[in-house]
Protein backbone atom coordinates (compact mmCIF):
# COMPACT_ATOMS: atom_id res chain seq x y z
CA UNK A 1 0.00 0.00 0.00
CA UNK A 2 1.00 3.60 -0.63
CA UNK A 3 0.55 6.38 1.39
CA UNK A 4 -1.98 8.79 0.59
CA UNK A 5 -0.31 12.16 0.28
CA UNK A 6 -1.63 15.18 2.38
CA UNK A 7 -4.41 15.49 4.90
CA UNK A 8 -7.38 14.26 5.01
CA UNK A 9 -9.48 15.74 2.45
CA UNK A 10 -13.14 16.03 3.23
CA UNK A 11 -16.03 15.14 2.96
CA UNK A 12 -14.43 11.72 3.40
CA UNK A 13 -16.54 8.35 4.40
CA UNK A 14 -13.92 6.24 6.51
CA UNK A 15 -15.21 2.67 7.08
CA UNK A 16 -14.65 1.70 10.90
CA UNK A 17 -14.06 -1.90 11.18
CA UNK A 18 -12.13 -2.46 14.65
CA UNK A 19 -15.05 -3.75 16.92
CA UNK A 20 -14.06 -7.14 16.76
CA UNK A 21 -10.60 -6.99 18.47
CA UNK A 22 -12.38 -5.03 21.42
CA UNK A 23 -14.92 -7.81 22.38
CA UNK A 24 -18.03 -6.43 20.27
CA UNK A 25 -18.26 -9.60 17.94
CA UNK A 26 -20.35 -7.78 15.08
CA UNK A 27 -19.93 -10.21 12.39
CA UNK A 28 -19.08 -13.61 13.98
CA UNK A 29 -18.43 -15.49 10.60
CA UNK A 30 -14.76 -14.32 9.75
CA UNK A 31 -15.46 -14.52 5.94
CA UNK A 32 -18.20 -13.48 5.71
CA UNK A 33 -17.34 -10.40 7.98
CA UNK A 34 -14.62 -9.75 5.10
CA UNK A 35 -17.18 -10.26 2.64
CA UNK A 36 -19.07 -7.40 4.36
CA UNK A 37 -16.26 -5.15 4.70
CA UNK A 38 -15.17 -5.71 0.99
CA UNK A 39 -18.23 -5.04 -0.33
CA UNK A 40 -18.54 -1.52 1.72
CA UNK A 41 -15.19 -0.44 0.76
CA UNK A 42 -15.90 0.80 -3.47
CA UNK A 43 -18.14 3.38 -1.54
CA UNK A 44 -15.61 4.34 0.69
CA UNK A 45 -12.23 6.70 0.78
CA UNK A 46 -10.99 4.49 3.71
CA UNK A 47 -11.18 2.00 6.43
CA UNK A 48 -9.54 1.60 9.95
CA UNK A 49 -9.53 -1.82 11.22
CA UNK A 50 -6.85 -3.98 13.59
CA UNK A 51 -3.83 -5.66 11.78
CA UNK A 52 -4.88 -8.99 10.73
CA UNK A 53 -8.54 -7.49 8.70
CA UNK A 54 -6.48 -4.84 7.32
CA UNK A 55 -4.08 -7.51 5.79
CA UNK A 56 -6.77 -9.62 4.44
CA UNK A 57 -8.46 -7.11 2.95
CA UNK A 58 -4.96 -6.29 1.20
CA UNK A 59 -4.18 -9.65 0.23
CA UNK A 60 -7.29 -10.27 -1.30
CA UNK A 61 -7.26 -6.82 -3.56
CA UNK A 62 -10.10 -5.00 -2.07
CA UNK A 63 -7.83 -2.21 -0.69
CA UNK A 64 -7.23 -0.17 -3.71
CA UNK A 65 -4.61 2.94 -3.73
CA UNK A 66 -7.78 6.03 -3.23
CA UNK A 67 -8.33 4.12 0.37
CA UNK A 68 -6.87 5.77 3.46
CA UNK A 69 -5.72 3.07 5.76
CA UNK A 70 -5.54 3.57 9.57
CA UNK A 71 -3.90 0.75 11.52
CA UNK A 72 -6.04 0.72 15.10
CA UNK A 73 -3.34 0.92 17.78
CA UNK A 74 -5.07 0.26 21.10
CA UNK A 75 -7.84 -2.39 21.62
CA UNK A 76 -6.55 -4.22 25.16
CA UNK A 77 -10.02 -2.30 26.87
CA UNK A 78 -12.14 -4.90 25.97
CA UNK A 79 -15.92 -3.85 25.60
CA UNK A 80 -17.78 -4.97 29.27
CA UNK A 81 -14.97 -5.96 31.27
CA UNK A 82 -13.63 -4.50 34.07
CA UNK A 83 -10.47 -3.06 32.80
CA UNK A 84 -12.30 -1.07 29.85
CA UNK A 85 -10.25 2.17 30.39
CA UNK A 86 -7.08 0.60 30.69
CA UNK A 87 -6.52 0.91 27.11
CA UNK A 88 -3.14 0.17 25.87
CA UNK A 89 -0.94 -0.52 22.81
CA UNK A 90 -1.27 -3.77 20.64
CA UNK A 91 0.51 -2.78 18.12
CA UNK A 92 2.43 0.85 17.23
CA UNK A 93 2.97 3.25 14.62
CA UNK A 94 6.40 1.85 13.57
CA UNK A 95 4.38 -1.48 12.60
CA UNK A 96 1.55 0.89 10.64
CA UNK A 97 4.95 2.46 9.02
CA UNK A 98 6.75 -0.58 7.70
CA UNK A 99 2.99 -2.41 6.51
CA UNK A 100 2.57 0.51 4.27
CA UNK A 101 -0.73 1.48 5.98
CA UNK A 102 -1.52 5.50 5.64
CA UNK A 103 -2.28 6.55 9.03
CA UNK A 104 -2.76 4.92 12.69
CA UNK A 105 -6.32 5.36 14.33
CA UNK A 106 -6.03 5.59 18.62
CA UNK A 107 -8.91 5.53 21.15
CA UNK A 108 -8.78 7.20 23.98
CA UNK A 109 -11.81 7.64 26.86
CA UNK A 110 -11.73 9.99 29.15
CA UNK A 111 -13.65 9.66 32.75
CA UNK A 112 -13.08 12.05 35.02
CA UNK A 113 -14.05 9.64 37.70
CA UNK A 114 -11.34 7.10 37.06
CA UNK A 115 -7.77 8.32 37.39
CA UNK A 116 -6.56 5.38 34.79
CA UNK A 117 -7.43 8.55 31.69
CA UNK A 118 -4.27 10.23 33.31
CA UNK A 119 -2.55 7.23 31.49
CA UNK A 120 -4.15 7.41 28.72
CA UNK A 121 -3.84 11.12 27.69
CA UNK A 122 -0.31 10.54 28.05
CA UNK A 123 -0.28 7.48 25.75
CA UNK A 124 -2.16 9.61 23.06
CA UNK A 125 0.35 12.29 23.57
CA UNK A 126 2.96 9.86 22.63
CA UNK A 127 0.90 8.61 20.06
CA UNK A 128 0.46 11.97 18.26
CA UNK A 129 4.24 12.67 18.38
CA UNK A 130 4.95 9.38 16.81
CA UNK A 131 2.57 9.81 13.90
CA UNK A 132 4.02 13.08 13.14
CA UNK A 133 7.64 11.80 13.48
CA UNK A 134 6.92 8.92 10.93
CA UNK A 135 4.81 11.54 8.56
CA UNK A 136 1.53 9.34 8.66
CA UNK A 137 -2.31 10.21 9.82
CA UNK A 138 -3.09 9.79 13.25
CA UNK A 139 -7.01 9.84 13.39
CA UNK A 140 -7.87 10.18 16.80
CA UNK A 141 -11.32 8.94 18.54
CA UNK A 142 -11.41 10.99 21.66
CA UNK A 143 -14.98 10.19 23.64
CA UNK A 144 -15.91 11.12 27.28
CA UNK A 145 -16.96 8.28 29.13
CA UNK A 146 -19.58 8.46 31.76
CA UNK A 147 -20.73 5.31 34.09
CA UNK A 148 -19.15 2.70 31.86
CA UNK A 149 -20.79 4.16 28.43
CA UNK A 150 -20.17 6.76 25.79
CA UNK A 151 -21.36 10.50 26.65
CA UNK A 152 -23.33 11.55 23.95
CA UNK A 153 -24.53 15.21 24.97
CA UNK A 154 -23.08 18.20 23.12
CA UNK A 155 -20.95 18.81 26.59
CA UNK A 156 -19.16 15.92 26.68
CA UNK A 157 -18.00 15.57 23.19
CA UNK A 158 -16.74 19.01 23.05
CA UNK A 159 -15.09 18.73 26.17
CA UNK A 160 -13.31 15.47 24.37
CA UNK A 161 -12.45 17.13 21.38
CA UNK A 162 -11.11 20.01 22.38
CA UNK A 163 -8.69 18.07 25.14
CA UNK A 164 -7.05 15.72 22.07
CA UNK A 165 -7.24 18.90 19.67
CA UNK A 166 -4.78 20.90 22.13
CA UNK A 167 -2.67 18.01 22.53
CA UNK A 168 -2.27 17.85 18.89
CA UNK A 169 -4.49 15.69 17.60
CA UNK A 170 -4.80 16.19 13.71
CA UNK A 171 -8.07 14.57 12.69
CA UNK A 172 -11.01 14.08 15.50
CA UNK A 173 -13.62 11.26 15.61
CA UNK A 174 -16.97 12.00 17.83
CA UNK A 175 -20.22 11.07 18.41
CA UNK A 176 -23.04 12.82 16.83
CA UNK A 177 -24.91 14.61 19.30
CA UNK A 178 -27.64 13.19 20.94
CA UNK A 179 -30.34 15.81 20.89
CA UNK A 180 -33.12 16.18 17.83
CA UNK A 181 -32.87 15.41 14.85
CA UNK A 182 -32.95 18.35 12.41
CA UNK A 183 -31.90 21.66 13.01
CA UNK A 184 -31.09 21.18 16.91
CA UNK A 185 -28.60 18.79 16.11
CA UNK A 186 -26.89 20.50 12.73
CA UNK A 187 -26.77 23.13 15.04
CA UNK A 188 -24.85 20.65 17.92
CA UNK A 189 -22.88 19.27 15.37
CA UNK A 190 -21.64 23.04 14.35
CA UNK A 191 -20.48 23.44 17.91
CA UNK A 192 -18.65 20.59 18.16
CA UNK A 193 -16.74 21.48 14.71
CA UNK A 194 -16.21 25.20 15.87
CA UNK A 195 -14.52 24.19 19.04
CA UNK A 196 -11.29 22.85 17.00
CA UNK A 197 -9.45 23.19 13.77
CA UNK A 198 -9.07 20.46 12.55
CA UNK A 199 -11.15 17.83 10.26
CA UNK A 200 -13.72 16.54 12.48
CA UNK A 201 -15.60 12.96 11.45
CA UNK A 202 -18.21 11.50 12.84
CA UNK A 203 -18.95 8.07 14.17
CA UNK A 204 -22.06 5.87 13.77
CA UNK A 205 -23.14 3.38 16.23
CA UNK A 206 -24.65 -0.10 16.43
CA UNK A 207 -27.27 -0.99 13.75
CA UNK A 208 -29.58 -2.31 16.44
CA UNK A 209 -32.69 -0.16 16.04
CA UNK A 210 -32.07 2.27 13.24
CA UNK A 211 -33.47 1.77 9.92
CA UNK A 212 -31.83 3.41 6.76
CA UNK A 213 -33.37 6.35 7.06
CA UNK A 214 -32.87 7.14 10.14
CA UNK A 215 -28.96 6.63 9.43
CA UNK A 216 -28.81 8.93 6.70
CA UNK A 217 -30.57 11.56 8.33
CA UNK A 218 -27.76 11.57 11.17
CA UNK A 219 -25.63 11.96 8.20
CA UNK A 220 -27.19 14.30 6.48
CA UNK A 221 -27.49 16.27 9.83
CA UNK A 222 -23.84 15.89 10.48
CA UNK A 223 -22.89 16.73 6.77
CA UNK A 224 -24.79 20.14 7.53
CA UNK A 225 -23.14 21.22 10.63
CA UNK A 226 -19.72 20.81 8.86
CA UNK A 227 -18.47 17.66 9.88
CA UNK A 228 -15.53 16.76 7.61
CA UNK A 229 -17.27 13.28 6.85
CA UNK A 230 -18.14 10.39 8.58
CA UNK A 231 -16.81 7.19 10.27
CA UNK A 232 -19.28 4.50 9.74
CA UNK A 233 -18.87 0.48 10.54
CA UNK A 234 -21.79 -1.77 11.96
CA UNK A 235 -24.93 0.09 10.22
CA UNK A 236 -22.98 -0.56 7.30
CA UNK A 237 -21.59 -3.75 7.12
CA UNK A 238 -24.15 -5.48 9.21
CA UNK A 239 -26.92 -4.19 6.66
CA UNK A 240 -28.44 -7.03 4.80
CA UNK A 241 -26.73 -4.89 1.73
CA UNK A 242 -23.51 -3.42 2.83
CA UNK A 243 -22.76 -2.18 -0.74
CA UNK A 244 -26.43 -0.20 -1.33
CA UNK A 245 -25.46 0.87 2.26
CA UNK A 246 -22.41 2.16 1.97
CA UNK A 247 -22.76 3.79 -1.33
CA UNK A 248 -26.25 5.33 0.41
CA UNK A 249 -24.35 6.99 2.73
CA UNK A 250 -21.14 8.49 0.19
CA UNK A 251 -23.76 10.15 -1.82
CA UNK A 252 -24.96 11.63 1.44
CA UNK A 253 -21.48 12.38 2.71
CA UNK A 254 -20.25 13.35 -0.56
CA UNK A 255 -23.42 15.46 -1.52
CA UNK A 256 -24.20 13.11 -4.80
Amino acid sequence: MTPAPGPLAAPALILAADHRARGVMTIEDYGAYLAALAAALPACDGILATRQPLQDLAASGALGPQHRTYLSLNRTGLAGSAFELDDRLVTTVGRAVADGWTGVKHMTRIDLTDPVTAAALELLGRVIDDARTAGVEALVESVSWRQGAMARDTDAIVLAAVIAHDLGAPVLKVPVPAVAPGRDRVAAVARVVASVGVPVLFLGGPRVGQGRQAVLDEVADAMAGGAAGMAVGRVVFEDPEPATMARLVADVVHKV
